[in-house]
């Protein structure tokens, strides 16, 4: 059995349960909450020493960090979504790593002092919204452009870099992040979001996040 420990708001967490739903593979949510320190007890800690969320038990295997857990389940169960061909596999792992490293991070520091911030009583850090939305105005274009010229990101077939960027970019709406100028994206987006893999999590992350604020988050 799998067992995923995360929370509902975080767009990682989301990204491990669309592969999870994509493959179709069962597993059991195991809500561990950052906010309240569950990802800090003795026992957490002892399966994940990093101490983070999402984290994965699977066959007497324990995986942190969301992109390795996806590519482990993808490859241990042959999904053309991360072939085996190293040449696919590298323009895949190229684009997922642009996502984490780039695009996540910036929009990461807008998510988290517009509404993360001031959910748990901290200051939000203007400084850093505007630092993380000049970041965006520059990776955004370059995201834009290829999804102009390729129905997914890593080309013609879809992949977990589509799964990555997809779950990344559901905090948008919420972070106040327009995407309005970036025609391309919205329409890959609007499409993903309408498959099953998505649906089987919530019909919108926004709509899901405002509620499950309002009813203090699981």
């Amino acid at each position: 059995m799998i067992k995923l420990y995360g929370i509902g708001l975080s767009f990682n967490v989301s990204k491990v349960r669309y592969c999870l739903n994509y493959l179709n593979l069962e597993y059991d949510w195991v809500q561990t909450n950052p906010i309240n320190g569950e990802n800090r007890a003795p026992e957490y800690l002892n399966s994940f020493p990093a101490g983070k969320v999402p984290a994965m038990e699977i066959d007497g295997l324990k995986l942190f960090e969301s992109n390795a857990i996806n590519r482990y389940l993808a490859s241990t169960n042959n999904s053309p979504i991360y072939p085996q061909d190293a040449k696919k596999r590298a323009v895949i792992d190229a684009w997922m790593d642009y996502v984490a490293i780039h695009v996540a991070m910036a929009l990461g520091r807008v998510l988290f002092n517009r509404v993360f911030a001031p959910m748990t009583g901290q200051k939000a850090d203007q400084e850093s919204i505007k630092v993380g939305l000049e970041f965006l105005d520059k990776y955004f274009p370059i995201l834009e452009k290829q999804l102009s010229q390729n129905p997914y990101l890593a080309g013609e077939e879809f992949s977990l870099a589509d799964i990555n960027l997809l779950a990344v970019l559901d905090p948008c709406e919420l972070a106040q992040i327009s995407l309005d100028n970036y025609p391309s994206i919205t329409k890959w987006r609007k499409g993903l979001k309408a498959q099953s893999f998505y649906q089987k999590c919530y019909k919108d992350y926004t709509q899901f996040i405002q509620e499950a604020m309002s009813a203090k988050v699981n």
